[in-house]
C-alpha cells in the first residue's frame, strides 16, 4: 500500500513538474527607447530632487538637458548614417564572402564591447616574429 501511494505521489509530482515547464513563457521584448524629451524630463526630475532646484531653475535645467540630448541624438544619427554609407561602399568593393567576414569583424563594436584581442590584460601573442620577444625579457627587469 505504501509503495502504491509513493508511486502515485511521485507520478503526480512528475506530471505537475512537467506542466510548469510546459507553460509558455512571455517573450522578452526589447524595451522601447524613451524619446529625447522623456530622457531630459527624467534627468531634470532627478536633478531637481537631488539639488533641490526651484521651479524656475528646473525649467532652465530642462532646457540645457534637452539641448544636450538633442545634440547627442544628432551625432548618433550622423554616425549611423556614416556606418550605413561605409557598408554600402564596402559592399561594392568586396566579394560576398569578404563582405560577410567584414560584417562579422564589425559586430563586436556595435554592442559597445571591444573586440576580444583589444581588451586590457589580453595575453600577448606568443611569437610576433622569428626573434625572441623583447617584451618578455623586459617584463621581469622592470
Amino acid at each position: 500500500m505504501k509503495k502504491m501511494f509513493f508511486a502515485a505521489f511521485a507520478t503526480l509530482c512528475l506530471v505537475a513538474g512537467t506542466q510548469v515547464y510546459a507553460q509558455e513563457r512571455p517573450q522578452n521584448k526589447p524595451a522601447e527607447r524613451p524619446t529625447v524629451e522623456q530622457m531630459a524630463r527624467r534627468m531634470t526630475d532627478r536633478q531637481t530632487e537631488r539639488l533641490k532646484l526651484t521651479d524656475e531653475q528646473a525649467e532652465q535645467v530642462y532646457a540645457v538637458n534637452l539641448e544636450r540630448l538633442q545634440a547627442l541624438e544628432a551625432q548618433r544619427e550622423a554616425m549611423r548614417t556614416m556606418c550605413q554609407e561605409q557598408a554600402e561602399k564596402m559592399k561594392s568593393v568586396l566579394t560576398t564572402e569578404q563582405f560577410m567576414e567584414w560584417s562579422k569583424m564589425q559586430s563586436p563594436h556595435r554592442d559597445g564591447r571591444r573586440a576580444p584581442d583589444m581588451r586590457r590584460g589580453a595575453p600577448e601573442p606568443e611569437t610576433c616574429c622569428d626573434k625572441p620577444c623583447p617584451r618578455k625579457e623586459k617584463k621581469g627587469k622592470e
